[in-house]
C-alpha cells in the first residue's frame, strides 16, 4: 500500500515542483515564512508528514540473506518463465545440431557453386622492351593472390615507381599502402581481385625507364597465375656490372634456361648426377649442350647463356663437359656429372627424390 501511495504520488510532486515558480504568488510583506526560525535542515510542514504508523511500515528486504529476492511472492511463476524461455528459445540440443549441419552443408554448396579451385601455376615471361607488342595476360581468380615480379636480364630485382590500375584488383588494405608507400621501395605487385569475372589491365612505371609496361588481368576460368616473373631483355638500376662483362659467344634470354629455373625440363634433356660443390644442383645434357642449374657462379668452361632467378638460383648452358669449376660461397669447388645408366647413380638419384 505504501509503495503503490509512493508510486502515484511521485509524478504529482515533481510537476508540483517543476511548476512551482511560475504558479506562486507573489508573498505578502506580512505572510509568515512557514520555515522562519527552524533549525537548517529540518522540515518545513512536519505537521503534514506521513503519520508515524505508516512510515513505520516493515522493509520488505528486511531480515532476508544478500543475494535473495526481495519479492519473491512477485516474481513470475516457474509455469510462465518456463513457457516464456522456450517461446525466445524454442530449440532442442538436437534441433541445434541439426541446424548447425544444415548450414555447413549450404556452406560447401556455396563454396562449390562458385566454381572449382583452381590450379596455380608459376610462369616467367620474358619481354624484349617495354614498347614490345607483346602484351602479357595474366590469369586471376577471385579469394586468390597473385603477385608479379620484375626482374632485369641479369636477374636483379627491378623497382617499381608508379602503379596504375583498378584499385579493385589490390588487396584488401593496401589501397593506402599503394598511395603512402615509398614508390621505389619493390619489385613485387600483389593482386587479388573482389569479385569474379573482372577484367582489366595495369600499367607499371619501372625505375630508370621512361615507357611503361602493360599487362592484361583476366579471369579466364582456367588455371590461375599465383606468380609471375617479368624478366626485361635489358639490365635494371640494380643489375651487377660484373655480370654485365658476357664471354664472346654468350647470349641472354634463353628459353630453355628459364623455363629449367621455372621447373620445366625439356622432354629430350637427360638428367645427370652432381657431385661435389656442396651446393644444391641439377644437371641434364640435352643435345651437345650440358644444362646446368645451381646457387654457385660458374668460373669454368665459360657458359653459352646463362639466367638468374630471383631466388638466386641460376642456369647455365655450357658445353657437354664431364666436370665443371664453380664458386660458392667464396670457395671454388668441383663439379662431376655423370650419367644415370650406372646402377649406384640410379640408386643415389632415387634416394634423392
Amino acid at each position: 500500500m505504501i509503495v503503490r501511495t509512493l508510486a502515484l504520488l511521485l509524478p504529482i510532486l515533481s510537476l508540483i515542483l517543476s511548476l512551482a515558480p511560475s504558479l506562486a504568488p507573489a508573498a505578502e510583506p506580512d505572510t509568515p515564512n512557514p520555515g522562519a526560525g527552524r533549525p537548517a535542515k529540518t522540515d518545513v510542514w512536519p505537521e503534514h508528514a506521513l503519520p508515524d504508523a505508516d512510515a513505520a511500515a516493515p522493509n520488505p528486504g528486511a531480515g532476508r540473506p544478500a543475494g535473495t529476492d526481495i519479492w519473491p511472492e512477485h516474481a513470475l511463476p516457474d509455469a510462465d518463465a518456463a513457457r516464456q524461455g522456450r517461446s525466445a528459445l524454442p530449440f532442442t540440443q538436437e534441433q541445434i545440431e541439426t541446424l548447425g549441419r544444415l548450414l555447413r552443408q549450404t556452406q560447401r554448396a556455396s563454396a562449390r557453386g562458385a566454381g572449382a579451385p583452381p590450379q596455380g601455376r608459376i610462369r616467367r615471361i620474358r619481354l624484349d622492351a617495354p614498347d614490345d607488342r607483346q602484351i602479357p595476360v595474366i590469369a586471376l581468380r577471385r579469394g586468390y593472390t597473385t603477385v608479379l615480379s620484375f626482374t632485369g636480364m641479369t636477374g636483379a630485382p627491378w623497382p617499381i615507381a608508379e602503379t596504375v590500375l583498378d584499385r579493385r584488383f589490390l588487396p584488401p588494405g593496401r589501397e593506402a599502402e599503394a598511395e603512402e608507400a615509398d614508390p621505389g621501395a619493390g619489385h613485387l605487385l600483389y593482386l587479388a581481385p573482389r569479385q569474379a569475372f573482372l577484367d582489366g589491365n595495369a600499367v607499371v612505371t619501372l625505375a630508370g625507364l621512361a615507357e611503361p609496361l602493360v599487362v592484361a588481368l583476366r579471369e579466364t576460368g582456367g588455371a590461375a597465375d599465383f606468380r609471375v616473373d617479368i624478366r626485361l631483355a635489358m639490365p635494371g638500376p640494380n643489375a651487377d656490372p660484373a655480370l654485365l662483362a658476357e664471354p664472346e659467344g654468350f647470349h641472354a634470354g634463353d628459353p630453355v634456361l628459364l623455363g629449367l629455373l621455372g621447373g620445366a625440363v625439356p622432354p629430350d634433356a637427360e638428367r645427370l648426377a652432381v657431385e661435389g660443390g656442396g651446393q644444391e644442383g641439377r644437371a641434364w645434357r640435352r643435345g651437345g649442350d650440358l644444362l646446368l642449374v645451381t646457387r654457385a657462379y660458374l668460373l669454368s668452361p665459360g657458359p653459352w647463356a646463362a639466367e638468374r632467378g630471383p631466388s638466386g638460383r641460376w642456369a647455365y648452358r655450357l658445353p657437354d663437359t664431364p666436370q665443371a669449376l664453380v664458386s660458392a660461397n667464396g670457395r671454388e669447388a668441383r663439379l662431376s656429372f655423370r650419367s644415370l645408366e650406372t646402377p649406384d647413380v640410379r640408386k643415389e638419384i632415387a634416394d634423392e627424390n
